[in-house]
């Protein structure tokens, strides 16, 4: 094969490549995709042992290869994630994306609990599983943070009820506000 074949069928390869490590990633596959990275390598290996002599064709392989590259030293590192046990499967990730919690205090007649200290609770425990520090947090400071941007969200937004839960995503953990459906 020629060079422009060799770099259609790195394309190719190289855009399942990614789709099957986000795959893997989230649970979806079984095993990594080694038989898809071998190819690419093995196109990656051949043109830099042997480069063109064609600037342009070395200036597309090497734009290629730069990618390549990149994509490999992230997906190695969430591999060791993984292996450690810092990055959660997809099944894990899913079920802990949004935990639920009424936005607003309620009246002390009523005798429910502080709302934001539930979302309060479960941030702490999502960065403790997610192995962030949890020195620093301060509830006072997350409950005013919470009801400031509540209140930003009435004025700018006009939504009456917010609902704040606790999000996971790639390996990081944050507060999430959504309307509160009625």
């Amino acid at each position: 094969m020629g060079f422009k074949e060799d770099m259609a069928t790195f394309q190719v390869k190289f855009k399942a490549l990614e789709r099957e490590y986000e795959q893997w990633f989230s649970g979806a596959l079984p095993t990594p995709p080694w038989n898809t990275q071998k190819i690419c390598e093995r196109i990656v290996n051949q043109y830099s042992r042997n480069p063109s002599r064609n600037l342009s064709e070395q200036t597309i392989f090497s734009m290629h290869q730069a990618k390549f590259n990149t994509y490999m030293e992230m997906w190695n590192r969430r591999i060791r994630l993984k292996e450690e046990g810092k990055l959660p499967t997809g099944r894990e990730e899913r079920s802990k994306r949004f935990v639920a919690s009424p936005p607003r205090p309620q009246s002390a007649e009523s005798g429910s609990a502080d709302p934001y200290k539930k979302v309060f609770d479960n941030y702490v425990t999502a960065k403790r599983q997610a192995g962030e520090s949890t020195e620093k947090l301060n509830y006072d400071s997350f409950r005013n943070a919470l009801k400031k941007q509540a209140e930003q969200l009435r004025s700018s937004r006009g939504i009456e009820n917010v609902n704040f839960g606790v999000s996971l995503k790639n390996g990081k953990v944050s507060v999430v506000a959504r309307r509160k459906k009625a």
